[in-house]
C-alpha cells in the first residue's frame, strides 16, 4: 500500500512539474513577442510608455528563462553538491525577480518625471493605440492562464511569473486608456496637452507597478532568510505535534519549522526520561506517526526526528 501511494505521489509530482514547465515556456514565448513589439513600436511612435512596456518585457524574458531553469533544477533529486536539494532556489529567484521589477519601476518613474519637466513629447497615436490594445489582451490572457496553473500545481515560480504578467497587463491597459485620452483631447481641440500624457503615464505606471513586487519580496524574503511562517500550516503542525506528544507522553520536546520554496523543513527533538523504555523500534513508530499525520499532509518535507535524554539537546 505504501509503495502504491509513493508511486501515485511521484506520478502526480511529475505531472505538476510538466505543467509548470509548460506554463513558463508559454510565458517565455509571450515575453519575446512583447519585448520585441514594445521596443520597436515604442521607438517608431516616440512613446516612452510603450518603451517601458518593452523594456519590462525584455528583462522579464531573462527572468522567465531563469525561472524555467530553476523549475528544471527543483525537479532533480539532491546530489553531492546540493545535498538538501534545490528547493531553496525558488524563493531566491522570486526575490531577484521582485528586485528587478522595482529597479525598472524606479528608472521609469525618473524618466517620466524628467520628460514631464522638459515639456513632454508628441506620440504617433494610431500605431500606439493598436499596440496598447494587442499587448493588454495578450498580457491578461497569459496572466489568467498562469494564475490557474499556479493554483493547480502549487508553484511559487509560476505564481510570481503570473504577477509579472499582471503588472505588464496593468501597464498596457493604462497605456491604452492614456492614448484613448490623447485621442479624446485631440477631438475636443486640446491637442496641446497631448505631449504631457505619455510622461504622466510612465510616472503613474511606475508607481502602480511597484506595489506588486513589494508584496512578492516581503513573502519570499522570509523564506530566503528561513523565517518560521506564522500561518495555518504552522499552527496545524504545532497542534498535531502537541497531540502526539501528549498521547505518547513525551517528557518534553522542541520543533523547528521553516518553508523553503515548495519544501518544508521540520526538525523535532524529543526528550525521554528512561532510555530503556525507548528502543529503536518505538522511536521509529513515533517517526511513522509523525510522517502519517504531519508530513503526508504537508507534502514535500525534509523530516528529522531525534531522541535525547538530556534537555540541553532540545
Amino acid at each position: 500500500m505504501s509503495h502504491t501511494l509513493d508511486r501515485e505521489e511521484n506520478m502526480a509530482s511529475s505531472r505538476r512539474i510538466s505543467r509548470e514547465k509548460l506554463s513558463l515556456k508559454l510565458s517565455l514565448a509571450g515575453t519575446v513577442v512583447m519585448a520585441l513589439s514594445g521596443l520597436i513600436v515604442g521607438k517608431l511612435v516616440n512613446s516612452q510608455a510603450i518603451m517601458l512596456d518593452g523594456i519590462f518585457s525584455f528583462l522579464s524574458m531573462g527572468m522567465t528563462g531563469l525561472s524555467l531553469y530553476t523549475a528544471h533544477l527543483i525537479s532533480q533529486p539532491e546530489d553531492e553538491q546540493f545535498q538538501f536539494g534545490y528547493s531553496h532556489l525558488e524563493p531566491l529567484i522570486s526575490v531577484i525577480n521582485g528586485i528587478v521589477i522595482l529597479v525598472i519601476c524606479g528608472f521609469a518613474f525618473y524618466t517620466g518625471i524628467t520628460s514631464l519637466f522638459n515639456e513632454g513629447h508628441q506620440v504617433e497615436l494610431g500605431a500606439a493605440l493598436g499596440y496598447a490594445l494587442f499587448s493588454t489582451l495578450l498580457c491578461f490572457s497569459i496572466f489568467f492562464a498562469e494564475r490557474y496553473i499556479s493554483k493547480e500545481v502549487q508553484s511559487e515560480l509560476v505564481r510570481v511569473d503570473s504577477q509579472e504578467w499582471l503588472v505588464d497587463g496593468i501597464l498596457s491597459g493604462t497605456i491604452l486608456i492614456g492614448f484613448m485620452l490623447v485621442a479624446l483631447l485631440s477631438w475636443l481641440g486640446f491637442s496641446d496637452w497631448n505631449r504631457y500624457v505619455d510622461p504622466i503615464l510612465v510616472s503613474s505606471l511606475a508607481l502602480v507597478a511597484a506595489m506588486l513586487p513589494i508584496s512578492v519580496l516581503r513573502k519570499n524574503l522570509k523564506e530566503v532568510l528561513l523565517i518560521t511562517p506564522n500561518n495555518k500550516v504552522k499552527h496545524g503542525v504545532d497542534s498535531t505535534l502537541k497531540k502526539i506528544a501528549e498521547h505518547h507522553q513525551f517528557s518534553d520536546y522542541s520543533s523547528h519549522f521553516v518553508k523553503s520554496g515548495r519544501r518544508y523543513d521540520l526538525e523535532i527533538n524529543i526528550l525521554i526520561d528512561n532510555p530503556e523504555q525507548w528502543p529503536l523500534e518505538r522511536q521509529d513508530q513515533i517517526r511513522e506517526v509523525i510522517d502519517n499525520t504531519i508530513v503526508r499532509r504537508l507534502g514535500n518535507t525534509w523530516l528529522s526526528v531525534s531522541f535525547t535524554a538530556k534537555s540541553k539537546w532540545l
